[in-house]
């Protein structure tokens, strides 16, 4: 399973994402570094993860406020990892554009994705592995403005990307986010047993080494981190035992 950490930027500085409710959104503080810049934050979770992959969330540019792709192509410039970046991508001149600007994989989010007609003219313009999907759920169902997703229940929005062909998919459950409560088992195992075929990845409230290991055998393709690794309750050490477990 892979362990991706997550880089929550706002005005130029990581930020702790919790519950979605960016409004009260702060800078990081971490046991890993005193620093909320993007750089030095990103630098200290990669001598702890020692992770292949970062996932970035350019909340400006979702906020439609602005963007970080300076501190985008710094990061890809200098870390040596692949950038998994989420800046509201709707359309193809924008996910060219991120890619061009040192993003490794475009995430389209339910959050800000506009049609499933829009969807499938960025993934026939990139080439294959360029893009991932993330499904942004909130406590009524599916986000955002896409008519064929907005609401729906998790496994049915599943079954609508399943039916458009994605391969893998986020499953971002934002009331865990920056929580601390734990994963949402319930819709992962849902998720697991009704879509084999698809590669999943965990977002929200992994909290302990005992999450990491119960998502493996759950057959979880990877996890997003951030606040268990910030708080020092899932170290570098748990991820190398997680890993040779493979």
């Amino acid at each position: 399973m892979d362990i991706i950490p997550v880089l929550d930027l706002m005005k130029g500085r990581v930020v702790h994402g919790v519950q979605g409710d960016r409004e009260h959104y702060r800078p990081i503080q971490s046991v890993l570094t005193r620093s909320s810049a993007p750089l030095t934050v990103a630098r200290a979770l990669k001598r702890e993860t020692d992770c292949r992959a970062f996932y970035v969330a350019d909340l400006d540019a979702i906020q439609g406020d602005g963007h970080h792709e300076k501190a985008i192509r710094t990061l890809a410039d200098r870390l040596g990892v692949e950038l998994w970046v989420d800046a509201a991508i709707a359309d193809t001149v924008s996910a060219v554009r991120l890619l061009d600007a040192g993003a490794t994989r475009v995430i389209v989010g339910s959050e800000t994705l506009p049609s499933l007609e829009a969807l499938r003219t960025i993934r026939d313009a990139l080439l294959p592995g360029q893009m991932l999907f993330s499904l942004d759920v909130g406590r009524e169902g599916v986000l955002g403005p896409c008519p064929a997703l907005r609401g729906l229940q998790p496994m049915a929005a599943l079954d609508v990307l399943s039916q458009e062909g994605l391969s893998q998919v986020i499953l971002l459950t934002l009331d865990q986010v920056g929580t601390g409560r734990g994963p949402d088992w319930s819709v992962l195992e849902s998720a697991r047993a009704t879509f084999p075929q698809l590669s999943l990845i965990a977002g929200g409230g992994v909290r302990n080494p005992d999450d990491l290991w119960k998502l493996a055998k759950l057959g979880v393709d990877g996890a997003l981190v951030a606040t268990s690794l910030h708080r020092g309750w899932i170290t570098g050490a748990d991820l190398h035992d997680v890993r040779r477990s493979r």
